[in-house]
């Protein structure tokens, strides 16, 4: 008994006929009739009643085919995640990052993710939250990194996992008045002038400052985290970033916890209808990243 056989019984059941159920399977109508009487003579029981108007199964055919429509069922399952799995282990992989998950979370997991998938090739392309959630929409990335603060909502459509929590620092220049405190208010942030990361968290920042009551006295706007860093080591202003948006070494400023205790949530991504890659990308970065984490 074979595969093919159990094909061409559903198949001549289905459509009643061994001549269309020929042309549906790309084969001969002799082909079809001789599979079958093989498959008759192999089990020992008549499973179709020939006619001159078409076929018609047997008691015994309308059985087996019951059987053999779940044997096919399971085995075209089985085909199906094989397929899924080749599709996983080759083509590409186009993944859109935030700074602070692209600085601290992602290396380990794009370094275990390519040892594991040697096969697919990787992208990272770095951006603001608005822009890896545009990227995501128009399909330019397959998985994305994104972050939300107390209460917000991300766009309906993506499917998200949360990755890591973050908490929000006050970066002082190395001597402020404010770096010995154990917390530093937003609204003592604001007697300062105040410099803004562009980078994604602008919004996040100005709902605290509004939350708090003030207005921040955002004298400079700047993206990259680096130079904000130098630019508060110079003493030109005060800010609050990401924790995980900061490097290992800081020199020439200090930071300290916001009072209240502020932070986010960083998360991932995904299509509701992911391609394999991405998925098996997703679960690594929540297995070697459990939630919540950070520091």
């Amino acid at each position: 008994m074979t595969l093919a056989q159990l094909r061409i019984l559903r198949a001549v059941a289905r459509i009643g006929s061994m001549t269309r159920a020929a042309e549906e399977l790309g084969t001969t109508q002799s082909a079809v009739s001789h599979a079958l009487r093989a498959l008759e003579s192999e089990l020992g029981v008549p499973l179709l009643v020939r006619g001159n108007h078409g076929v018609s199964l047997t008691a015994a055919g309308r059985a087996v085919c019951r059987r053999a429509t779940l044997i096919l069922a399971q085995v075209e399952a089985l085909e199906r995640e094989a397929a899924a799995a080749r599709e996983q282990e080759r083509g590409s992989l186009r993944v859109g990052a935030i700074p602070s998950a692209n600085v601290r979370l992602l290396p380990p997991v794009l370094r275990r993710f390519g040892d594991a998938h040697p096969r697919v090739r990787l992208t990272v392309m770095e951006g603001s939250d608005d822009e890896v959630l545009e990227w995501l929409e128009t399909g330019a990335a397959d998985i994305v990194t994104v972050s939300a603060g107390p209460g917000a909502a991300l766009p309906a459509g993506p499917v998200t996992r949360p990755l890591a929590e973050d908490r929000m620092l006050a970066v002082l220049p190395a001597g402020h008045e404010l770096g010995t405190r154990p917390g530093v208010r937003v609204a003592e942030l604001a007697r300062h002038p105040f410099i803004m990361s562009t980078g994604g968290c602008e919004p996040l920042i100005t709902a605290l400052a509004g939350a708090a009551g003030v207005g921040l006295k955002c004298h400079y706007r700047v993206r990259d985290v680096t130079s904000i860093l130098a630019m508060v080591a110079e003493g030109l202003g005060v800010s609050i970033i990401p924790e995980l948006s900061l490097p290992g070494h800081r020199e020439g400023v200090h930071v300290v916890p916001l009072d209240p205790a502020a932070g986010r949530t960083v998360l991932l991504a995904l299509p509701a209808d992911p391609l394999p890659a991405a998925a098996a990308f997703a679960d690594l970065a929540v297995a070697l990243t459990p939630f919540p984490a950070s520091g």
